[in-house]
């Protein structure tokens, strides 16, 4: 019973310290817009979208979101994002979106 234990611990050790060297720090800064360039019309929404995406490397719909802070709130830019997918101006390709 004590072998087990001892073994059940060293292998939460193992599997903590293996997360924690697997993590790499984010080395890219990401772009944000500033708050007197906020959209409003969707031409500007869409030639925004496409911009963050050509700088950014997207993988979460969300990253976008937080970046433009619409006025509309995220679930119009959301909308408008799976809009331009649609439409083939967006693909989803290695987990990561492109133009």
């Amino acid at each position: 019973m004590m072998t087990h234990l001892i073994a059940f611990i060293a292998g939460c050790v193992f599997i903590a310290l293996w997360q924690t060297l697997r993590q790499k720090p984010s080395s890219t800064p990401v772009a944000r817009l500033p708050a007197e360039d906020r959209v409003t019309s969707d031409d500007e929404l869409e030639a925004s979208i496409l911009a963050y995406i050509s700088i950014n490397r997207v993988h979460h719909i969300n990253d976008l979101c937080q970046a433009l802070e619409h006025p509309k709130g995220a679930r119009y830019v959301r909308g408008f994002f799976h809009k331009l997918m649609e439409q083939g101006k967006i693909r989803y390709r290695d987990m990561v979106y492109t133009i």
